[in-house]
């Protein structure tokens, strides 16, 4: 168990063996992480200390009794991701995800994520329009704009870790293998990308989780899903009408901000659904090639969720953790911790 932990440890560091052992300052050789790892020897607690110190992690990181096991996870198109990058995010999912899992068990929440649409066919993109209407419907969201899509998706038991990376990712998602349904999805949190492509893609990736099985392009689904669900086929028709033939940017502009979907992302909207031709379609993209209209008109809206953070106070204030535990969870000095949640009544 220890070996396993320290590997893991390891890889979320992005760390070779060697490079393991000097930032612990040679106090380990490599041929004994080695050791380690394969579970013929264990370490002594100075190393034990100087390992934990080196890998940015707890003590009690090497001895949690949760382990989490994650599935397959496809990175699709992000082949630019290098493998080295993959298995440290993957490590890094994994340790969140035991985090939250165990939070979730000391407090006795159900976790399991019920999936509405599964049993669904699809034979065509009209379908998707409809499973997206129906999952709304279903989470009794309506078709009004989200404001806050991650915190949406947390309240449904998808778990979202917020990452920070270059642009070479986007998102992923998969499941946790063990007796419940967990479900995760993993965002670029990165300043460099715009809120409306964070939000599309955190619903890019829902679609890869809760659609059924189907025989068309599993990409051009996913979008096509992630569009119809932020701005909704009846909101479609309540903001543009059934017909057009002229658009104001302006226009544009405040659709974007009210629904939180890139200009981009409206123009696809309108054609998919008819409303405005071919012809329409085609001069937008003409313009967008100077103009690039999303850069020049901001989405704010909020990319976090307080979830996991929330439920480490609750599990602290009621005294179902200690100030170590807390400490731990939260990956925070014991110190910080006490600072961060230790202000009750």
């Amino acid at each position: 168990m220890f070996g396993e932990r320290l590997k893991r440890a390891r890889v979320k560091a992005g760390l070779s063996m060697k490079e393991l052992v000097d930032n612990a300052n040679n106090i380990v050789s490599k041929q004994s992480i080695s050791q380690y790892e394969k579970n013929l020897k264990n370490p002594s607690s100075a190393v034990l200390i100087a390992l934990a110190n080196a890998l940015g992690v707890g003590v009690d990181y090497f001895f949690r009794n949760i382990s989490v096991n994650i599935g397959e996870v496809d990175f699709r198109k992000q082949s630019t991701f290098g493998k080295k990058k993959q298995e440290v995010l993957k490590e890094k999912v994994r340790e969140y995800l035991e985090r939250y899992i165990e939070i979730e068990n000391i407090l006795d929440i159900n976790h399991n994520f019920e999936n509405p649409i599964t049993d669904e066919v699809i034979n065509s993109f009209d379908d998707i329009e409809n499973l997206s209407t129906k999952l709304r419907e279903n989470w009794n969201l309506g078709i009004d704009p989200i404001d806050n899509i991650v915190e949406m998706l947390e309240l449904k038991n998808i778990k979202v870790l917020l990452e920070d990376d270059d642009k070479k990712f986007n998102g992923l998602c998969g499941e946790v293998n063990d007796e419940k349904s967990h479900y995760f999805i993993v965002l670029n949190n990165s300043k460099v990308l715009n809120d409306d492509r964070k939000r599309f893609t955190a619903l890019h990736e829902l679609a890869h989780l809760v659609l059924p099985n189907h025989s068309l392009d599993e990409e051009k689904v996913s979008d096509r899903f992630a569009g119809s669900f932020l701005f909704p086929k009846e909101s479609v028709f309540n903001e543009f009408g059934e017909k057009r033939t002229k658009i104001s940017i302006e226009e544009l502009s405040h659709i974007k901000q009210k629904y939180g979907i890139s200009i981009a992302g409206i123009i696809f909207r309108l054609r998919q659904l008819n409303i405005i031709n071919e012809s329409m379609f085609k001069r937008f993209w003409i313009l967008n090639r100077t103009s690039k209209f999303d850069e020049k008109y901001s989405c704010e809206k909020e990319i976090k969720t307080k979830r996991f953070e929330n439920l480490l106070a609750h599990a602290y204030s009621e005294e179902f953790i200690s100030l170590s535990k807390l400490a731990e969870l939260s990956r925070l000095s014991v110190d910080d911790a006490l600072q961060k949640y230790g202000e009750t009544f």
